[in-house]
């Protein structure tokens, strides 16, 4: 199983020249068929599948982690460029109206960070819709959960990150927020979009559904730019106890989270950037 990093923050590679970076995240992963993992802010994912020789029309299902714009916002793009319809699985709580909360002289405002079209206008271009939730099968290989467990009255530490309903800001229980894992020939994989439910608690539940008492990698955002420092010791403790062979941390880590993680995993810690490669 081979997966490429479409989109992220940076890029890790000179070759091909021509790729660009962007505030998002986007995984092709490439097994007996392709399935595209969230699909960037929109900006530079068409870019970069031409620059890795990537084709859309290959692409057998899309995979969306939340409804944020930075992971949401390149769909439409890929389903212009396909000449046939496809599989979108996606938690139903993703197409909620999700905002970023700014203070203003005059109170709290909701700036939209959510999907930029309709769910009408994304089937008219061709996403079949296919709701998911809590652990559910993709494929023989491929597996997301969401609905994480977590403590009673959890929130997320980033404040900033709301919903916006009936004239109401509203705290985001991101049940929306979905992992993928990946049974590889080097063991189990999981892939995330942002981890707003908490990577801890993502590793955890993964762990008791599965039976899994170790990971091979783990690769992707961890939101953990925002987290206190206390949770992001727990976040290395958990990267410890499932005996991780791979970390990827990217997109949204942060600089100094994702430095710690690497003091502490020297041999492990791997960048996970535009063009980065990973075989499995």
């Amino acid at each position: 199983m081979r997966v490429t990093i479409l989109c992220e923050n940076t890029i890790g590679t000179p070759v091909p020249m021509g790729l660009m970076a962007e505030h998002g995240l986007s995984f092709w992963i490439e097994d007996s068929g392709v399935t595209l993992y969230d699909t960037g802010q929109g900006v530079g994912i068409i870019n970069n599948m031409a620059r890795l020789g990537k084709n859309a029309n290959n692409i057998d299902r899309i995979i969306l982690s939340h409804g944020h714009y930075d992971h949401t916002g390149g769909l439409m793009p890929i389903l212009t460029q396909k000449d046939a319809g496809v599989p979108v699985y996606v938690h139903a709580e993703a197409f909620r109206n999700k905002v970023a909360s700014i203070p203003m002289p005059d109170g709290e405002a909701g700036f939209p960070i959510g999907f930029q079209y309709s769910r009408e206008e994304y089937e008219k271009n061709g996403a079949e819709f296919r709701f998911v939730d809590h652990f559910t099968r993709i494929t023989d290989k491929i597996f997301t959960i969401s609905d994480i467990e977590r403590p009673e009255g959890w929130k997320t530490w980033d404040a900033r990150l709301k919903l916006s309903e009936n004239g109401q800001i509203l705290d985001d229980p991101f049940n929306d927020d979905l992992s993928v894992l990946l049974e590889t020939g080097s063991g189990p994989v999981v892939l995330l979009g942002c981890a707003h439910a908490g990577i801890v608690e993502i590793l955890d539940d993964l762990s008791a559904k599965t039976g899994h008492r170790e990971f091979h990698a783990v690769i992707g955002g961890t939101h953990l730019g925002t987290a206190p420092e206390a949770y992001i010791d727990r976040a290395i403790e958990s990267f410890r106890k499932y005996k991780l062979k791979v970390i990827g941390t990217s997109h949204c880590t942060g600089f100094a989270a994702s430095a710690r993680i690497m003091a502490r995993f020297k041999k492990e810690f791997v960048p996970a950037n535009v063009g980065s490669v990973f075989d499995f």
